[in-house]
């Protein structure tokens, strides 16, 4: 025989009755939670000796109580203590710095892939020019991109509005005979390389595109409103891996052109 709980009435309690009856039990239990004391907390440490290890952002916010000495004796416990904590703030701070760095790479890998896979839809050396200078500038987030090549008689190219020609010489001004890729932040740009675009260039990636029989020396220009979206101190090898991406195929358009 089941007994089932009755009102003051004598009548079934209602649902309505039974959640508060419910509730009312659930805030008493959590009013019975108390504050651990001192002995508890001091209990409960020798028996998780590890427990710091497992959590040691705590060590750098523990202030224990420093007496006040008035012989010159050297607190040697509240310095190590110090240096600690420093060192658990500095060790929290270049993590943080090394994972935004981490996913910053993994979003620049992202674009760089996503720039390269376009390359492969070009139908011609037009279209090739047009992604180029038109549909990489949303894929990697830049307010420029141009294609500039130096004027060659023995290397003529096919016309094209988005190619900037340079005087012989120039690009070697830019990137010195030996530089693969110059990354520059703060700059002022040069507008036989960015036309119109020039007064809004504050930081800027030069890719060199070496000479060969279908193409003169050229650049690949990126240009960033932002003075420091590019830096001296950042790597170029995904930046030259797309220069090499491109330089591929516009070699294959332009021999399949010459055909």
């Amino acid at each position: 025989m089941v007994l089932r709980p009755l009102s003051q009435t004598g009548k079934k309690p209602d649902k309505a009755s039974l959640n508060k009856v419910k509730k009312d039990h659930k805030s008493k239990s959590i009013k019975k939670k108390h504050i651990l004391s001192e002995n508890e907390v001091r209990d409960y440490l020798i028996l998780n000796p590890n427990f710091f290890d497992q959590n040691k952002d705590l060590l750098a916010i523990l202030k224990p109580t420093r007496q006040k000495r008035d012989d010159q004796v050297v607190d040697f416990q509240a310095v190590l203590l110090d240096r600690l904590q420093n060192e658990v703030s500095s060790l929290s701070d270049t993590q943080g710095s090394l994972i935004h760095a981490s996913r910053s790479n993994m979003t620049t890998q992202a674009r760089i892939h996503a720039a390269v896979l376009c390359l492969l839809e070009a139908r011609d050396f037009d279209h090739l020019c047009h992604m180029v200078c038109n549909d990489w500038i949303d894929i990697l987030q830049v307010d420029s991109i141009t294609i500039c090549f130096e004027k060659n008689p023995k290397v003529p190219l096919p016309k094209n509005g988005n190619i900037r020609l340079l005087k012989k010489g120039v690009i070697n001004g830019f990137l010195g005979h030996e530089n693969a890729a110059i990354l520059r932040g703060n700059v002022k740009a040069a507008e036989e390389i960015y036309g119109p675009a020039t007064p809004l260039i504050k930081a800027e990636a030069l890719i060199r595109i070496e000479e060969r029989d279908h193409n003169p020396l050229g650049i690949l220009a990126f240009g960033s409103r932002d003075e420091g979206f590019f830096t001296p101190g950042q790597g170029t090898e995904l930046l030259r891996f797309l220069s090499a991406a491109f330089h591929g195929q516009l070699k294959s358009l332009l021999a399949d052109g010459n055909k």
